[in-house]
């Protein structure tokens, strides 16, 4: 069985990833020693990273649905509205969270990998 995908991910993502992969190394000195990220400071590397997509794509900030004025009796009713800037914020909090609990959580912390269930003490001794 083949389990290879030949999917690539979104043009965005391959703009903000690299991003936020050098705000996270910026910043590393400055977080928390004990490895807790607070709140304010993922907002502020978040802040960090939707300004330099700003720079780079500033039809971000542009969006027209954001400038126009909604009048309405029932706007309490409404659904809230969430235009690019705030679809792009929340994309950059999630890839960089992610990337924050990667590095915080390695993939073998909590022994899973390779050969999980199977090594020395599970019914399979290596070979010698």
């Amino acid at each position: 069985m083949d389990y290879s995908f030949d999917i690539s991910y979104p043009e965005l993502y391959y703009r903000i990833y690299p991003k936020v992969m050098s705000t996270i190394s910026k910043n590393v000195d400055n977080l928390s020693v004990a490895g807790n990220v607070s709140e304010d400071e993922v907002d502020k590397m978040v802040d960090e990273v939707y300004e330099q997509m700003l720079a780079e794509c500033p039809e971000i900030g542009e969006d027209p649905m954001e400038r126009r004025q909604r009048y309405s009796r029932y706007k309490a009713m409404q659904r809230p509205y969430y235009g690019r800037g705030r679809i792009v914020r929340d994309i950059i909090s999630i890839i960089l969270i992610s990337e924050l609990l990667r590095r915080r959580y390695p993939y073998n912390y909590y022994g899973y990998g390779s050969g999980y269930g199977y090594g020395p003490g599970y019914g399979y001794e290596p070979w010698d």
